[in-house]
C-alpha cells in the first residue's frame, strides 16, 4: 500500500530535506470526485495524466497553467487543482467521464457502492468473488485469494470453520489420544465443535 499510495499521499516526503515545502495532503480534499450522477476517482500525477485530463475535460488550455504544468506544481497547488477538477468533473455523468478519461490514458475508476461491487464488470471478468455452500447458512460469497499463481493456485476449500470444528482432528494429528483431547475440552483448554 505504501508503494501504491506514495504518489498521492506522500509527495511532500519524497525530497529529503524539503519536507515542509509542499502542502500537507490532509489539508486538501480527497481524490473522490462527484459526477453528475455518481462518483469517480481520477489520478493526475504525471504530465501525461494531467494532459489527458485536460483533453478529456475539453479544457486543453489548463495544460499550460503555471500552477499545474509540472508534477511539482500540481503537488504544491494540490488543493487548487483538486477543487478545480471537482468543479469540472461535476459537469458530466460517470459513464461519460470514464470513457473520456480512458480514451486519454488517465487512471480512473467508478466509486462503487458495496452492492455494486458484486456485479461490477471487472470483478466478474477477474472472477474476484466466488460462491460456496455453507452448511449452516446456505450459499455465501467470498473474495478469492488476491495473489494468483499458475503453478500453485490458491483456492477457497470451503467456508470458515466453526469454532473448534477441527480441534480434535488437529490434536489427533499431533499424537494426542481421544481421552486426552476430551480432557482438554472438559478443562476448557481447547474447544471442540458442538455436534
Amino acid at each position: 500500500m505504501i508503494a501504491y499510495l506514495w504518489q498521492e499521499a506522500m509527495t511532500q516526503y519524497t525530497v529529503v530535506g524539503r519536507e515542509t515545502t509542499t502542502a500537507d495532503p490532509t489539508a486538501r480534499p480527497d481524490l473522490i470526485f462527484e459526477t453528475a450522477d455518481g462518483y469517480i476517482t481520477v489520478g493526475t500525477i504525471s504530465d501525461s495524466e494531467w494532459q489527458g485530463f485536460c483533453a478529456a475535460s475539453g479544457r486543453p488550455g489548463l495544460v499550460e497553467d503555471p500552477r499545474f504544468n509540472t508534477p511539482g506544481g500540481r503537488a504544491v497547488n494540490a488543493t487548487e487543482r483538486i477543487l478545480l477538477m471537482a468543479e469540472i468533473i461535476r459537469e458530466r455523468p460517470t459513464a461519460d467521464w470514464l470513457q473520456r478519461l480512458d480514451a486519454n490514458d488517465v487512471p480512473s475508476a467508478p466509486v462503487l457502492r458495496r452492492h455494486e461491487v458484486i456485479a461490477n464488470e471487472q470483478v466478474l471478468a477477474r472472477e474476484l468473488i466466488t460462491e460456496l455452500d455453507h452448511p449452516d447458512i446456505g450459499l455465501i460469497r467470498q473474495p478469492v485469494p488476491a495473489a494468483r499463481f499458475d503453478r500453485t493456485p490458491a483456492r477457497i476449500q470451503g467456508p470458515a470453520p466453526r469454532i473448534g470444528e477441527h480441534s480434535a482432528a488437529i490434536l489427533a494429528e499431533l499424537g494426542l489420544e481421544a481421552a486426552e483431547i476430551e480432557r482438554l475440552a472438559t478443562e476448557k483448554i481447547v474447544r471442540l465443535a458442538k455436534t
